[in-house]
């Protein structure tokens, strides 16, 4: 339960059924215009609405879910270039990095891995993940309106992965007749972002173009103990040029008809060098072509109600190629394309009463999905997903607030069969400054091609990993309860309780693993279990009018049940997860000077990490030291249209060359120009 996602309510109001629109968040006008020194967890005065919790709009303070929102205003107040930067910084989230070569960014939610937090842009599945892992760096911040974070199993609404939470990201749309921007930034490890965008708005349609071109060259940590032969790097060099084309459409007809359209690709190149003892250096590259095409038609009645059709296309093409340095006897070259087509249809309906209300949500999707990849071997290359699901928001009394949210979906997968996910919720509001949520659901994660049909031979190593066909899906139980105060003048604080069960996991446990001719087989079963929970506490407080602070601690307990070489269940802690982790920020935000400035930071708890030699099935646990993460922006706008900036990442240099690749002490400095006009080009001003 986010503090920093709920609005207070200026009195209490029926939930906001589908006449606002189901992906675009309020208005938002020039960063200048925000009033001074905003609570940043907070939202601001004026309404937001968010569809993520729900799948339909509704102002953020009337939802019985928690939502986090990070709207516009704060994503350019904290400086990041990419969704990955922007959520390190976020309380109670967890972004994990992976070496160069092997993987991106994904967030753990709840202690939860990052395989099991599903990612959206508008409402719609990502496809493209790596070793399980959506890399959170390909979503550049120049795209991106608002962001929206739902803790806690999810798959009631939006089915498979959503097990720890839902990432929505709300691209960005045009507002104003005119609007046009240009930003640069350039900072240490030649780190250079470029990105324009342009957009038109009209009584009837609106087009928007953004694109941007991003590079940095990786880096290198420093290890006393690294071997003279090692010349692996710690982060991956990136080029990233990416293009975004959104229009929408309201026909003069009798009904209230609205089309949206958003067409989007993007190109990546990523490298790095992985290092394999005793001397083998591995120059690895990834180049991925990524495009999605999405028409959205909807049509709205005063009941008030929609109907809506989501049209959805989804190509990843990504080029692995490994090539050892002083030799070609290992090189490799592996593609991997995934396509997704969706359909869905939703239907939104609120019935509003004198003293409750009604607002149900029924929808329906179906989706293919094919692969080809080398290592995923035989005929079932291609799944078909067909899902129902139903939700009832019931506002049960207005004074006080009482909210009743049961929900249930409904899955069938060509791969394992069916599956029902329901989820309950739950709202109260004794007082106008308190507010109680309370959740229960169940979530799960389905296999994927690789853990069902992976072929894969390390013949100089002498193993092999092999998928199963007969694979079930994960599952979840998840429990999720808190308490919001809110002063709105100046403060807020929080309190929430998360506690997750995963059964069923998926692992190739190494006690498990079989010899054949002198070769280690390991294979995916479903086998382990797994428990997170703790508590998290929030507050925020604005002071001198100016100034802000916020801060938040959580506690967590995050364990592991893996089987011992007698198939025994064994409990240890889960890798990557500090049991006590905090975080702060001092904000500085004068709106006649133009002037803001922001300190942030981090702090992390000893965390374990695993050591593990897969042939020999030896698994060791090691501790990393504690750290602190510190970063410091300073922006000055002048002559209303341009803003400069310079700010420090991770000040306090933290990482660590075997576990943590985190970027080391870094500059930028930058500039953005904004320019719109209030009334379309060649119109006069009314007086």
């Amino acid at each position: 339960m986010a503090l920093c996602c709920v609005a207070a309510r200026a009195e209490p109001a029926p939930a906001e059924g589908p006449e606002a629109p189901a992906d675009a968040p309020a208005e938002v006008d020039a960063p200048a215009e925000a009033e001074d020194a905003p609570l940043p967890f907070t939202i601001d005065a004026r309404e937001v609405y968010v569809s993520t919790a729900s799948r339909t709009s509704q102002a953020i303070g009337d939802t019985a879910v928690t939502t986090q929102v990070l709207g516009r205003d704060k994503i350019e107040a904290s400086g990041a270039e990419n969704l990955a930067e922007l959520l390190e910084e976020q309380p109670g989230l967890q972004v994990q990095r992976g070496f160069a070569g092997a993987g991106g960014a994904g967030v753990q939610l709840q202690g939860l891995d990052p395989r099991y937090t599903l990612i959206l842009v508008d409402g719609q599945r990502v496809t493209g993940r790596i070793n399980g892992v959506i890399d959170l760096t390909r979503f550049q911040a120049e795209d991106i309106e608002q962001v929206e974070i739902v803790q806690g199993p999810s798959s009631s609404l939006y089915g498979s992965d959503a097990m720890g939470g839902v990432i929505n990201i709300i691209t960005r749309k045009s507002k104003k007749p005119y609007e046009s921007e240009l930003h640069a930034s350039y900072g240490s490890f030649n780190t250079a972002d470029l990105s324009a965008r342009t957009g038109l708005r009209r009584e009837r349609w609106g087009l928007s173009l953004t694109g941007g071109w991003h590079h940095t060259d990786g880096f290198t940590l420093p290890d006393p103990e690294r071997l003279e032969a090692d010349q692996s790097t710690s982060g991956n060099a990136q080029n990233n040029a990416n293009v975004a084309l959104a229009a929408d459409y309201s026909p003069d007809v009798p009904v209230d008809l609205r089309v949206g359209t958003r067409v989007d690709f993007q190109h990546r190149d990523v490298r790095g060098v992985l290092f394999s003892a005793p001397r083998a250096n591995y120059d690895r590259r990834n180049l991925t072509r990524i495009v999605n095409a999405t028409v959205t038609p909807e049509i709205r009645w005063s009941a008030p109600a929609r109907l809506r059709f989501i049209a959805r296309y989804a190509y990843f093409n990504d080029l692995l190629t490994s090539d050892q340095r002083g030799s070609d006897a290992m090189d490799s070259r592996e593609r991997t394309i995934d396509q997704i087509a969706e359909l869905t249809t939703q239907y939104d309906h609120t019935l509003d009463g004198p003293l409750t209300s009604h607002t149900i949500t029924t929808g329906a999707q179906t989706s293919f999905e094919q692969i080809e990849a080398a290592r995923v071997t035989g005929d079932n290359r291609r799944r078909y997903r067909y899902a129902l699901y139903a939700q009832d928001e019931w506002l049960i009394a207005r004074e006080p607030w009482v909210m009743l949210v049961p929900s249930a979906r409904l899955d069938l997968d060509s791969q394992f069969g069916g599956v029902v996910t329901p989820k309950i919720a739950g709202r109260v509001d004794p007082l106008r400054w308190l507010t109680l949520r309370a959740s229960y659901g169940l979530g799960f994660r389905a296999p994927d091609f690789k853990e069902l049909y992976l072929q894969f031979a390390n013949q100089s190593v002498g193993y092999v990993v092999i998928g199963n066909p007969e694979l079930k899906p994960e599952y979840s139980r998840g429990f999720n309860g808190g308490a919001e105060l809110r002063a709105r003048e100046w403060g807020q604080l929080s309190v929430a309780y998360f506690h997750n069960q995963i059964d069923n996991l998926i692992a190739t446990p190494t006690s498990l693993a079989l010899f054949e001719n002198g070769t280690t087989v390991f294979q995916y079963i479903n086998i382990s279990e797994a428990q997170t929970r703790g508590v998290e506490t929030r507050a925020a407080l604005r002071f001198l009018k100016h100034f802000a602070l916020d801060g938040s601690y959580t506690f967590m307990d995050a364990r592991d049940r893996s089987p011992d070489e007698d198939g025994v269940l064994q409990e240890r802690p889960l890798p990557q997860r500090p049991r006590h982790q905090g975080a702060f920020r001092l904000s500085f935000h004068h709106q006649e000077w133009g002037t803001r400035a922001q300190l942030r930071g981090a702090v992390f708890g000893r965390q374990p990490f695993d050591t593990a030699t897969l042939v020999e099935g030896d698994t060791d646990t090691v501790y990393l030291d504690p750290y602190l993460s510190l970063d410091v922006r300073v922006s000055q706008s002048f002559l209303k249209h341009f803003t400069v900036f310079v700010g420090a990442d991770n000040l306090a240099n933290a990482g660590d060359p075997n576990f943590l690749p985190i970027v080391p002490r870094s500059f930028y400095g930058g500039v953005t120009l904004r320019y719109w006009l209030d009334e379309p080009l060649g119109r006069p001003r009314r007086r």
